[in-house]
């Protein structure tokens, strides 16, 4: 018995597909770089206060309403009694109606500065807290007297001691 060779080759087992690797290399790259780019967004907004609304106008800031007061010359309660200061300054008062009864009072003001000025020594506002706990002083002695608003923060323009 003859054996007989088939003529038809063998059937051959199918090709295994190769694993796409270049379309997984690029999928990672293209995750990476979306991430990346949403954490910088993220950052630069975070940073920044968030996103700006458009569509909102900034809301608009108060004026703050400014007073100025004529220059103070008075002699200081010094022992020597040879000591001088010249103020000028400016006050930030709280609305517009302070201002308008700081022009009615304006006398009555003076007065309680000028007092308040004239009973401090050389050395008790020879130094940056000595003036910190003079403006206190001015505005706590001010602030009695207004009965419409108050002074809020005041001003040196000018502070001279001799």
């Amino acid at each position: 018995m003859e054996k007989k060779k088939p003529d038809a080759k063998p059937a051959e087992a199918p090709a295994k597909k190769k694993f796409p690797l270049v379309k997984i290399v690029m999928g990672v790259v293209i995750v990476v770089v979306l991430a990346g780019g949403g954490f910088a967004a993220w950052s630069y907004f975070s940073a920044k206060g968030g996103l700006p609304l458009p569509m909102s106008p900034a809301p608009a800031s108060p004026k703050p309403v400014l007073q100025d007061m004529e220059t103070f010359l008075v002699n200081l309660s010094d022992p020597q009694g040879e000591r001088y200061l010249k103020l000028t300054m400016r006050l930030r008062l709280s609305n517009p109606q302070t201002a308008a009864e700081f022009t009615e009072r304006n006398s009555e003001l003076r007065d309680a500065v000028l007092m308040l000025l004239s009973s401090k020594e050389r050395d008790d506002i020879s130094t940056l807290s000595g003036k910190m706990a003079l403006k206190r002083a001015l505005m706590a002695q001010m602030n009695r007297l207004l009965r419409q608003g108050q002074v809020e923060d005041i001003y040196f323009t000018e502070f001279l001691v001799q």
